[in-house]
């Protein structure tokens, strides 16, 4: 008889656990007053434009 009441308890704790997917962690939160921006994944194609324009804007000002 307990294995039964272990099981129908087993079966309530499964049901009660929430179905809903955790919201993941943002890369980026920002707020500033009333503005909010929240970036959830790093956008590896800009990082790499601005890395790439830095990288050449500081060795065209080193060589002037």
């Amino acid at each position: 008889m307990r294995a039964k009441q272990g099981d129908a308890q087993r079966e309530d704790d499964k049901m009660s656990r929430s179905t809903e997917p955790i919201a993941p962690i943002p890369a980026l939160e920002l707020r500033c007053g009333g503005l909010h921006v929240t970036i959830q994944r790093v956008p590896v194609s800009l990082i790499t434009l601005v890395t790439t324009a830095a990288g050449t804007g500081a060795a065209w000002w080193a060589h002037q």
